[in-house]
């Protein structure tokens, strides 16, 4: 949040916001917040979490929100999960003021959680399969594709940093707990039931399980913030 300047009277607006943690975090800072996420069921949590903030069941390649409504447009590990990537930051850029902060995962191949995803692959049919495969979904992890993105989009980069966050557990049952809320999770739920997906997840999360039962997942995220451009694409 400082990177991005919110603070009192910043208008903040987070793409997928989920359960709503960032907005009530930016909210406690002083922001003034709104979210949108495709899921309903996660609007209501992050309603009652922030009741000031304003919060949207709607497709964030079609944000409900006039030109420059926001100071700060954020997406966490969202904007790859959209049909059209360029589509939704088009639409980032266009109802922010000053700052779009996209964050997304990195090093996907050393990546706790997405080794962990990894063994849920089996547990999808053929089809669901190449679904995935073809929607890029980590597409924009791969070098150079969301610096091609924002550029596309008529976004500047500003500032570009990787981070390391680690996710640590008391115990493997709390680290399945975190994943079961998870859109791929509860896709493979769907195919497979519930209860072999709870036995996949509990044998990949053993890897990562020490001598005191506690739960170590790294993963890494690069942090970029960035501004409308100058040839900025209607």
């Amino acid at each position: 949040m400082t990177g991005a300047a919110i603070g009192d009277g910043t208008r903040v607006l987070d793409c997928g916001c989920g359960a709503g943690r960032f907005t009530r975090l930016a909210a406690d800072a002083g922001a003034d917040v709104a979210g949108i996420d495709a899921a309903s069921e996660m609007i209501e949590i992050a309603a009652a979490r922030t009741p000031t903030g304003e919060f949207i069941v709607g497709d964030l390649e079609a944000l409900p929100w006039g030109d420059d409504t926001f100071d700060v447009v954020t997406g966490f590990s969202t904007f790859q999960f959209t049909d059209d990537k360029v589509r939704a930051l088009i639409e980032a850029r266009r109802v922010a003021r000053r700052t779009v902060a996209v964050v997304i995962p990195t090093r996907v191949a050393e990546s706790g959680i997405a080794l962990v995803m990894a063994a849920l692959l089996p547990l999808f049919s053929a089809s669901a399969l190449d679904s995935l495969k073809r929607s890029g979904i980590n597409a924009p992890s791969e070098p150079g594709k969301l610096d091609d993105a924002l550029a596309s989009a008529g976004l500047l980069v500003l500032d570009d940093v990787e981070i390391e966050c680690p996710s640590v557990f008391d115990a493997p049952e709390s680290a399945i707990r975190a994943f079961l809320g998870a859109g791929p999770v509860t896709l493979a739920s769907q195919y497979a039931g519930e209860t072999a997906v709870a036995e996949a997840l509990h044998e990949a999360v053993r890897q990562f399980t020490g001598l005191d039962e506690r739960v170590t997942l790294r993963h890494w995220f690069r942090v970029v913030l960035a501004g409308p451009s100058a040839s900025s694409p209607a």
